[in-house]
């Protein structure tokens, strides 16, 4: 009984971070603590039920939470653009994609290409003051009009 409830508060959590993103810092705490709680791994992802989708031996993409795993930190982005935007960069490693491209898989519909950049910006930026500042700085935006994300 208690562990429904613990997981219940677990789920709850989740889904308060992905419409509050003022408390995302605070619920990603209480999700990790409630995950070893529970006794997962969160960098097993056999160890819960969850979804989740591993790309790179350092890198770990978990489509359940909407964050990404990097080194043994963890850098919850929500359902949203940032996290869609480096799920799409890091389905391509060590390639440019286009911004039309980009902005066809990520947003659906064209937008200007500064909406791009300020993705990109607000991506490095959660990664850096999630304790990843190398992961931040291998999103490449250098070929105009083209971002990759370097992982060689």
């Amino acid at each position: 009984m208690q562990t429904d409830r613990r997981q219940a508060i677990r789920e709850a959590l989740a889904t308060l971070a992905t419409t509050h993103a003022a408390a995302v810092a605070q619920l990603e705490t209480a999700i990790c603590l409630l995950t070893e709680e529970l006794g997962a791994d969160p960098l097993d992802p056999f160890s819960r039920k969850l979804p989740v989708v591993i790309r790179y031996p350092n890198q770990l993409i978990d489509t359940s939470s909407h964050s990404v795993v990097w080194e043994g930190k963890r850098c919850f982005f929500g359902n949203n653009l940032l996290f869609r935007f480096f799920e799409r960069i890091s389905r391509s490693p060590n390639q440019f994609i286009s911004y039309r491209v980009l902005l066809n898989d990520v947003w659906g519909d064209e937008r200007e290409h500064s909406s791009i950049r300020g993705v990109a910006k607000r991506v490095r930026d959660r990664l850096a003051c999630q304790g990843m500042p190398d992961l931040a700085n291998r999103i490449d935006g250098t070929n105009p009009g083209h971002y990759r994300l370097i992982l060689v």
